[in-house]
C-alpha cells in the first residue's frame, strides 16, 4: 500500500500513464514519459517550472473593454528524459514480444518511480534493463535519473537534451491550450566535460530558464563519453560493457526566482559534487518522506483500495503544491498541461485545507503568492470599473486575468472571499496574528471593499447581482447563495480583523495596523459599512421546499430533460451551446452544497439536508470538483451509503480515467477534495472561531481511521473506530477539542495541574464596566470624551497604564505632570468605589462559587493575581476570601500585565511551579502574562478578544464541566 504499480504495459494508456506516474517536487515536475521511446501511441513529453509563464496573446472575435488581451501560459521546457538504449547497436525498447517480467513502480516512501523490464534481442539474448528517476524534495531544484543496464556485451546509451519542444494543443477541447505552442526559445547551448548547459528564454516575457545535466557514469569496466552536438540539441554517447548505469543529475533554474540568473546558477552548480549520485539523493529523499508520513499520513483500517487511494493522492499533492511565493498548484499540478497551468480557486477551497492539517508553513507559502500579486488584483479591479479595491483574476499564472469567457469567469467574483476565507482558515488553525497584520489583512480588506462596489443595500437587505457561482452552468445571476454566504463571512471577518488590529495592545501588531490603515485608507466608517452589509447579507429561502435557492431565479427554471437527453452527451460542455444549458435547472457541480460545507452555521440542518436532496438531483458532477463536496455533505446528513459511494467515485476519478480527460494531467483539487472526504467527511473535522470539532461518521467497510493535525503548535493524534473517538496530545499546551458534541481537555501524559490563578474582574465576577463608567466620569469632569471600545482596551491593566490610555483622547495630554496624573487615578478609583460598594455574592459570575468549591474540594491550591488594588475588598465583600491561598498585591509587582511578573508572584505564593498551574483570564493582556509566565491560559470571553488563547470558554459553567 506503499507504491502504484502496473505490472503490463499497452500503448493506448501510455499517455495516461505519464500522468499518473509523472515525478515532481512542487517546484519541477517531469511526466512519466519512457526514457527509450515507445514503439507507438501518443505521447506529451512535459517537464514544467510551477510558476514559470510566458505571455501570448488573447484573441476575442468581438472585443470589449476589459476584456484580456494576453493570458498567462505554463511552457514545455526542454526534454532531458530522452535516453535510448542499444545493445550491440541493435535499439532495445517494449516491442511486442520482445520484452518480459514488465514492472513500473511509484514508491511513496522512497520518492521514486521505477520501470524495469527484460529485453531480448532479434539473437535471443537477455537484458535487464532498469529506469529510476526522482525530483529531490530537499534540493529543490534537482531531477535525477537513473539507466541501468545489464547485458553480456556493448550498451550504449545516448542521452538527449533537445530544446526543439512545443506545448500541446487541442482546438476542440476548452480545458487545454488551443494555440501558441512554441513558448520556449533557445539561448545557449554548450557541453563541457560530464555536463550539458542549456539556456532558454520565454519568447514574450524574456524570462530566463538554465539547465545542466550532469551524466555521471558507473560502470564496473571502462565507458567512453562523446557529445555530439545537432540542431537544437546534443547527445551524449557513453558506452560500456555488461553493466552499465548512468545518473543524469538534473539542475533547473529560473528568472523568477534568480534575477541574474547567469551568475546564480553557479552556487548551485557547486552543489553537484562528484559523490552526489542518485543514491546520494534518493537518501535525502528517504529521511525526508520517513518525517513527512509521519506527520501527514493517512490510516485507513478494513479497506485497503481506499488506503493505497488516498496515499497516492497524498503524495501527488505533495509532488505539485508550491514551494515559494513566485508558485501556487495549477489545476493539473505539474503533471499536464491541461488549463495551461492556470491557478484557480482551487487552490483555497480544496488544496489549502488538506495543508492546514498539518502542513501549516507550506498553506503559508500558497498564502504569500495571493499576497505577491496582489498589486495585479489592484489593478484588475479597476479595470473592471472598481474605484478601490482587489479583484483577483479567476484564472492565472502571474496575477493577470486569463480567462476569455466573462460569464464563467471574471463574473465569479466569488474568488475574491475563496481567498479570504483560507486567509481566515489560516488563522484559525495557528493564531499566527502577526501574519495577518503584515499580509493577511491586506488582502481581506481589499478583496472585501469588491463587494460593497458590487453588491448594494435594498430594504433592509444587501445583494449581490450578476454574478456567477461555482456551479458553471448557471451564469450571471442575482444573489447566488454560494457567493452570498462566502461574502457575509468575508465581510464579518474584515470588520473583526479590522477591530482586532485597532484594538490591539501588542505594540509591534498596532504599529503595524496603523502603517497598514493609513497605507490603504480604511477607515471605522468602512469597517462598519462592512459588518453592517455582512449583517443584512440576503439569501432567498423557498418556504415550500424549505431550502435557500442557489440564486434568485433558479427555482423558476425549466428541469434539465435528464430523462430524454443523450446520455454519451457529457459533460454537457463540449455538446450544448451555454444558452441552453444556463436556462434550465442544472449544476455541473456542487454550489449551494459547498456553501453549506464550508459555512454550516449559516443554514439550519434541515435546510441543507433538504438542499442536498435537491440539488443532488440536478448535478451531473461534470467538474471534477463535485463528487467529493457531495460525499461530504452526506457524511454531514448521515446518508452514509450516499458518502461513501461519492468518495469512490473521487478517488477513482484519476487512476480509472473516469473523466477522460487524466492525460493533461492529473486532477489535484479532486484528489485534495478525496483527502477531505476523509478529514472533513468520515472524520467531521471542522475548525472554527470556537476551535476544533470533530464528528465522527465512519464507513461500515473501515474498522479503523487515524491521522494527525497540527493546531496552534500542538500536535493532535485522532483515532476513529466505530465505537468512538480517541485523541491524544502528541505535542504542545493542552488544549480543548469537542467531540462528538462533548468537550474534551487534551493534554500530555506528564501534564498534571494541581493549582489555578485566577484574575477577579471579569472572570470571578464582572467589574469592568463599573472600570469603564469610573473612566468615562472622570474624562467627562476633564471636558473630552473616550469611544465605547475603551472597556476592552482598558481590561486587565493596570490603574497607570490605563490612564495614560485614556488621557490619549485628551489635547492637552502632555501637559499632566505625573504628581496630576497620580491624582487624577486616586479620584478615578473613588468614582469606581462607590459604584462597587454595594457588591455582595449576587456580583458574582455564574457558576464561580460552584468552580470554587470544586477546586477546594479537589485539593487544588488557588491564588487571586488581579491589577485591582481593590481586588481584597471585593473578594470579602462576595464572600469568597476563604477559598483563596494567596492574594497577589499589586503593588509587589514591578511590571503588570501583559508582563508574566503577577501570574509568576502568585505561582510563588502557592509555592508551585507555573507549568503546575492553570491562569484564568478575560483580556488579551492577562493571557499573554500567562502565556510568558509558563501557566495554561484558559481565556473567559470571547475569541473575538482573547484570540490569544487557544481555549477560550464562554462562563465558568464550561470550565467546571472541563475539569470535571
Amino acid at each position: 500500500m506503499w507504491k502504484f504499480e502496473k505490472n503490463s504495459y499497452e500503448p493506448k494508456t501510455q499517455i495516461l500513464d505519464e500522468s499518473l506516474f509523472m515525478v515532481g517536487n512542487g517546484y519541477i515536475g517531469v511526466r512519466g514519459c519512457f526514457e527509450e521511446g515507445y514503439p507507438e501511441g501518443d505521447s506529451i513529453r512535459g517537464t514544467y517550472i510551477n510558476g514559470l509563464y510566458d505571455r501570448v496573446p488573447m484573441v476575442h472575435a468581438e472585443m470589449a473593454y476589459g476584456f484580456p488581451t494576453v493570458q498567462d501560459k505554463q511552457p514545455r521546457l526542454l526534454d532531458t528524459q530522452t535516453c535510448a538504449v542499444y545493445l550491440d547497436g541493435e535499439p532495445a525498447g517494449l516491442v511486442e514480444g520482445r520484452y518480459q517480467a514488465y514492472l513500473r513502480t511509484l514508491d511513496y516512501l522512497k520518492g521514486e518511480t521505477r520501470r524495469s523490464y527484460i529485453f531480448i534481442t532479434k539473437s535471443g539474448r537477455k537484458a535487464q534493463l532498469c529506469f529510476k528517476r526522482l525530483a529531490s524534495f530537499v534540493e529543490k531544484n534537482i531531477l535525477v535519473y537513473r539507466i541501468e543496464v545489464q547485458y553480456e556485451g556493448v550498451i550504449e546509451l545516448v542521452s538527449i537534451c533537445d530544446t526543439n519542444i512545443e506545448n500541446y494543443s487541442n482546438p476542440n477541447d476548452p480545458r487545454t491550450g488551443q494555440s501558441h505552442t512554441q513558448l520556449m526559445k533557445l539561448m545557449a547551448l554548450s557541453h563541457e566535460g560530464e555536463d550539458v548547459h542549456v539556456m532558454m528564454q520565454t519568447q514574450n516575457t524574456s524570462i530566463k530558464q538554465a539547465t545542466t545535466v550532469r551524466h555521471h557514469v558507473k560502470t564496473g569496466l571502462n565507458s567512453e563519453m562523446v557529445h555530439i552536438t545537432k540542431a537544437g540539441a546534443i547527445e551524449t554517447h557513453i558506452q560500456g560493457k555488461d553493466h552499465l548505469v548512468l545518473d543524469k543529475i538534473c539542475l533547473f533554474t529560473d528568472g523568477l526566482r534568480n534575477e541574474n540568473i547567469d551568475m546564480d546558477i553557479q552556487p548551485l552548480l557547486n552543489k553537484l559534487k562528484d559523490s552526489y549520485d542518485y543514491d546520494y539523493f534518493s537518501n535525502l529523499q528517504s529521511q525526508y518522506l520517513d518525517e513527512f508520513w509521519l506527520k501527514t499520513g493517512i490510516e485507513i483500517e478494513g479497506a485497503s483500495s481506499d488506503q493505497s487511494a488516498i496515499r497516492y493522492m497524498q503524495y501527488q499533492l505533495l509532488q505539485s503544491v508550491g514551494t515559494d511565493l513566485n508558485a501556487n498548484i495549477s489545476a493539473k499540478g505539474l503533471s499536464g498541461e491541461g488549463y495551461e497551468g492556470h491557478y484557480f480557486w482551487d487552490t483555497e477551497i480544496y488544496v489549502l485545507p488538506v495543508m492546514l492539517f498539518n502542513q501549516p508553513e507550506r498553506a503559508k507559502t500558497l498564502l504569500e503568492y495571493r499576497y505577491h500579486i496582489l498589486p495585479q488584483a489592484r489593478l484588475r479591479a479597476h479595470e473592471l470599473g472598481h474605484h478601490k479595491g482587489a479583484a483577483y483574476a479567476w484564472r492565472t499564472i502571474s496575477g493577470i486575468e486569463c480567462s476569455g469567457y466573462f460569464p464563467a469567469g471574471t463574473a465569479q467574483y466569488h474568488i475574491n472571499s475563496d481567498i479570504a476565507y483560507a486567509f481566515i482558515q489560516y488563522y484559525l488553525y495557528t493564531g499566527d496574528l502577526a501574519f495577518m497584520a503584515s499580509k493577511g489583512a491586506e488582502v481581506i480588506f481589499e478583496t472585501a471593499r469588491i463587494w460593497l462596489e458590487i453588491g448594494h443595500f435594498h430594504q433592509g437587505t444587501f445583494q449581490i447581482h450578476n454574478v456567477t457561482g461555482p456551479d458553471e452552468y448557471t451564469a450571471i445571476v442575482n444573489n447566488n447563495y454560494y457567493t452570498n454566504a462566502m461574502a457575509k463571512y468575508h465581510l464579518m471577518w474584515a470588520n473583526r480583523f479590522y477591530n482586532m488590529l485597532k484594538n490591539t495592545t501588542d505594540i509591534e501588531l498596532l504599529k503595524q495596523a496603523e502603517m497598514l490603515f493609513e497605507k490603504i485608507g480604511i477607515t471605522d466608517d468602512e469597517a462598519e459599512t462592512m459588518l453592517k452589509a455582512s449583517d443584512q447579507m440576503y439569501f432567498k429561502f423557498d418556504e415550500n421546499l424549505r431550502l435557500y435557492a442557489q440564486d434568485d431565479s433558479f427555482l423558476s427554471k425549466p428541469r434539465w430533460p435528464f430523462e430524454t437527453a443523450d446520455p454519451s452527451k457529457k459533460p454537457l460542455l463540449l455538446h450544448y451551446h451555454p444558452l441552453t444549458i444556463y436556462r434550465h435547472q442544472v449544476l455541473k457541480q456542487a454550489d449551494t452544497v459547498l456553501a453549506h460545507f464550508l459555512l454550516e452555521q449559516y443554514a439550519e440542518p434541515e435546510f441543507i439536508k433538504n438542499a442536498f436532496d435537491f440539488y443532488e438531483e440536478l448535478t451531473t458532477h461534470d467538474s471534477s470538483l463535485s463528487s467529493c463536496i457531495y460525499g461530504i455533505v452526506a457524511s454531514k446528513c448521515g446518508l452514509n451509503q450516499k458518502a461513501y459511494a461519492y468518495f469512490k467515485e473521487s478517488i477513482v476519478l484519476d487512476l480509472e480515467d473516469t473523466h477522460h480527460n487524466t492525460k493533461d494531467g492529473l486532477h489535484m483539487a479532486n484528489m485534495a477534495g478525496s483527502i477531505l472526504g476523509v478529514v472533513a467527511g468520515f472524520a467531521g473535522l471542522r475548525v472554527t472561531e470556537n476551535g476544533i470539532s470533530i464528528k465522527s461518521n465512519l464507513p461500515k467497510s473501515w474498522q479503523k481511521l487515524k491521522f494527525k493535525i497540527e493546531f496552534r503548535g500542538r500536535i493532535i493524534e485522532i483515532e476513529i473506530h466505530h465505537d468512538g473517538v480517541d485523541c491524544k496530545l502528541i505535542k504542545g499546551n493542552p488544549i480543548n477539542i469537542k467531540v462528538n458534541d462533548k468537550w474534551h481537555l487534551l493534554k500530555l501524559d506528564h501534564d498534571s495541574y494541581r493549582g489555578i490563578v485566577f484574575d477577579l474582574d471579569g472572570v470571578l465576577t464582572e467589574t469592568s464596566h463599573a472600570h469603564y463608567l469610573a473612566w468615562k466620569a472622570l474624562a467627562e469632569g476633564l471636558n473630552f470624551s473616550v469611544p465605547d471600545a475603551l472597556e476592552d482596551q482598558v481590561r486587565g491593566i493596570s490603574r497607570r497604564a490605563a490612564l495614560d490610555m485614556v488621557l490619549a483622547y485628551s489635547e492637552n495630554a502632555l501637559k499632566y505632570t505625573e504628581a496630576e496624573k497620580e491624582a487624577l487615578a486616586t479620584r478615578k478609583n473613588e468614582i469606581y468605589l462607590e459604584k462597587i460598594a454595594h457588591y455582595t455574592d449576587r456580583d458574582l459570575c455564574d457558576g464561580a462559587r460552584t468552580l470554587l468549591d470544586f477546586l477546594k474540594n479537589n485539593g487544588f491550591k488557588i491564588a487571586l493575581a488581579s491589577a485591582s488594588r481593590n481586588a481584597p475588598f471585593l473578594i470579602k465583600a462576595m464572600g469568597i476570601e476563604s477559598y483563596f491561598d494567596a492574594v497577589v498585591n499589586p503593588q509587589d509587582i514591578k511590571k503588570g500585565k501583559p508582563a508574566p511578573d503577577i501570574f509568576l508572584k502568585a505561582c510563588e505564593l502557592i509555592d508551585l511551579n507555573p507549568s503546575e498551574c492553570i491562569g484564568v483570564e478575560d483580556a488579551y493582556a492577562g493571557i499573554e502574562s500567562i502565556k510568558t509566565a509558563g501557566l495554561l491560559p484558559i481565556g473567559i470571553g470571547h475569541m473575538d478578544t482573547l484570540y490569544n488563547s487557544d481555549i477560550v470558554m464562554n462562563d465558568l459553567n464550561l470550565l467546571l464541566s472541563l475539569l470535571e
